[in-house]
């Protein structure tokens, strides 16, 4: 379904059964609790709000609730209730390449970059990071990460590199005294690694 919402913040989402509700992985994650009158208007709600990725409503309740998360990082639950559904906004690679590093006019009041004011250029929004193709969202502690910037830094997280130079995993009070930085002069290989600091 699309929301019609402003023609700049519309989103398409895919919809669960009657039955489900959304439960995310952290309650951080959990950006909007409240009430609207009809599950088009807790779509729309969700489509105004960039940060939204999944939505679930109560037909009986009336309860609206917007998460920061996707099935990365939570899941859809069965109910006892049959009045609970859940959105997910869909997305695609095509969102986001042609915007991405472009002057900030390409991606102006758009809800899937934001005009960075350090660069000028499109870039991910908060709590996500551009991994070659899209803007999927930060980790949360001890996933797996691959790149530096891959880790919810808003939570002292950071991608830590192993004795390999290798990224591993999000790890908490880690400070970036260096970052990993490789030099091969000659036969010579210098590995500068994340120091922790208290």
């Amino acid at each position: 379904m699309c929301s019609p919402a402003h023609a700049i913040y519309s989103s398409r989402h895919s919809l669960s059964l009657q039955g489900h509700e959304f439960q995310p992985q952290y309650g951080v994650q959990l950006i909007f609790n409240n009430t609207a009158q009809s599950l088009l208007l807790c779509a729309a709600a969700c489509s105004q709000n960039p940060p939204c990725r999944t939505f679930d409503y109560d037909s009986s309740s009336h309860r609206c609730r917007l998460f920061e998360a996707d099935l990365t990082n939570g899941a859809i639950i069965a109910m006892a209730s049959q009045t609970s559904i859940v959105g997910s906004v869909i997305l695609s690679a095509s969102l986001y390449a042609s915007m991405y590093n472009q002057s900030c006019s390409a991606c102006q009041e758009n809800r899937y970059q934001t005009c960075s004011s350090t660069t000028s250029t499109c870039q991910c929004p908060g709590n996500s990071y551009w991994n070659g193709s899209m803007c999927p969202l930060q980790l949360f502690a001890n996933a797996t990460c691959s790149q530096i910037d891959a880790c919810r830094s808003d939570l002292n997280l950071s991608c830590i590199i192993n004795s390999y130079g290798e990224f591993t995993q999000c790890l908490t009070g880690i400070n970036l005294f260096t970052i990993f930085l490789y030099e091969n002069l000659n036969t010579d290989k210098i590995f500068h690694f994340f120091i922790k600091l208290k």
